[in-house]
């Protein structure tokens, strides 16, 4: 059975995140923390479960991670995601996103990194909580929602977050970002990169680093039919 220690954190993953994080920090691991704090409130959101894959067959993944080793049953057909490079064209109206942003000095969130996440990921960790610093970075923020509208802004990094969503109207550089009980403002510059979450033919093996979108069953299994590949 898994232990609470052992349940693992992830474009943004998204984003994945999918995965979405700062330029020093890794955006899969960003998003999978975001939605297991998801899972905490809402008991049947799928759990993110981080790490590498120890052995992996048609009914069964062995992850390995920082607390041990998780087993995770398989519901087939097992669905493997990976990031592909993308652009701003790609986040269009009703998207489902994953943001980066630093902190301006005016208040407002300037995007660093926008992940892309397929339809079937669409509502993965809704919501917007703070996160850990990483090492010397200063604390960040994720959050999963709908992108409401678009304007033109501009300012200058201090802070960072991540804001995932829908995006329901593209027309400038800055996207608002709304989830279930507030929003984000995000400006986005113009070369801001963006990752896409794309569905792959790929096949698990040893060595993967992976997140692992599991379900819970009541005596503790876990069962996947979804994982998103974390390789840079």
């Amino acid at each position: 059975m898994l232990t609470k220690t052992a349940l693992l954190l992830l474009v943004s993953s998204p984003a994945l995140a999918m995965l979405g994080c700062n330029s020093k920090a890794d955006s899969t691991q960003d998003t999978t923390q975001l939605a297991q704090s998801a899972a905490a409130t809402n008991p049947d959101a799928p759990i993110m479960l981080r790490g590498s894959v120890v052995s992996a067959s048609a009914t069964q993944i062995v992850l390995k991670s920082d607390t041990g080793a998780v087993t995770v049953a398989v519901a087939q057909p097992l669905q493997v995601y990976t990031r592909a490079a993308s652009d701003l064209a790609h986040v269009k109206e009703n998207s489902f996103i994953g943001v980066t942003t630093v902190k301006q000095a005016d208040g407002s969130e300037r995007a660093t990194e926008i992940h892309i996440f397929p339809e079937e990921l669409r509502g993965l960790g809704e919501g917007s909580r703070m996160m850990a610093p990483s090492t010397s970075d200063a604390a960040s923020r994720m959050t999963n929602g709908n992108v409401s509208a678009s304007r033109m802004t501009n300012g200058t990094a201090s802070q960072s977050r991540m804001s995932n969503g829908n995006v329901s109207s593209t027309n400038g550089s800055t996207l608002v970002v709304q989830y279930a009980g507030g929003s984000q403002n995000v400006t986005v510059p113009p070369r801001t990169p963006v990752t896409e979450l794309k569905p792959s033919s790929k096949a698990l093996a040893a060595g993967d680093q992976v997140a692992v979108l599991a379900k819970k069953a009541p005596d503790g299994s876990l069962t996947a039919d979804k994982a998103i590949s974390t390789a840079k």
